[in-house]
């Protein structure tokens, strides 16, 4: 198996999401064009036509920020989550060390509001529950790695490559105690040779 694994999810558009893209851009023609009808009847008016042409632009902007594709990136010691929105810009949303996971099993249950949902369709077979440590709380996430990177994070957290880093900390620290025993040793015969 590799060590380093990315995987993308692709979020399919849905009807809300259609509905509120095609209210965004009427909202903000109508507000366009009663411009010059605000302007000749009165100043309420016009206020109430730039309200209409502001709510336009937020339903719009609320519509391009809706994610596009989920982002999976498993690094040996690490899991990184990033998501793109519609108009394209991504970001990194989790860093998760696997020292920190305390539990990935199959998700199974209803999501809950302080949950991080990163998946494409949460009642998938796929969906995978990850409860992790961060800042002192738990965290669950929940999203849809495919079998490969489900085999990768098992393997990981069973001791496959957190095993071996902390097994490779094991030996460094043991090498570390030698030299120290040693130093400490030859001080000691340092300072007999100098009595004798």
């Amino acid at each position: 198996m590799t060590e380093n694994y990315i995987q993308q999810v692709d979020v399919p558009l849905t009807k809300e999401a259609r509905r509120e893209q095609i209210a965004g851009i009427v909202l903000q023609l109508l507000g366009l064009g009663l411009v010059p009808v605000s302007v000749v009847v009165n100043y309420w008016v016009f206020f109430a036509v730039g309200a209409l042409f502001a709510a336009g632009i937020f339903v719009t902007q609320r519509f391009y920020s809706r994610p596009k594709r989920f982002d999976y990136a498993f690094g040996g010691d690490m899991l990184v989550v990033a998501r793109a929105n519609i108009a394209g810009r991504g970001r990194r949303v989790l860093e998760i060390a696997l020292k920190d996971i305390a539990e990935f099993t199959r998700f199974c249950d209803i999501v809950c509001a302080q949950d991080f949902v990163a998946a494409a369709d949460t009642q998938s077979e796929d969906a995978k529950a990850l409860v992790f440590t961060a800042a002192g709380s738990k965290i669950r996430l929940i999203f849809q790695p495919d079998d490969y990177l489900t085999a990768l994070l098992s393997d990981a957290l069973r001791g496959g490559t957190k095993g071996a880093a902390s097994a490779n900390a094991k030996v460094g620290a043991v090498t570390d105690y030698a030299a120290a025993e040693s130093s400490v040793n030859s001080a000691e015969n340092g300072e007999n040779g100098g009595q004798k």
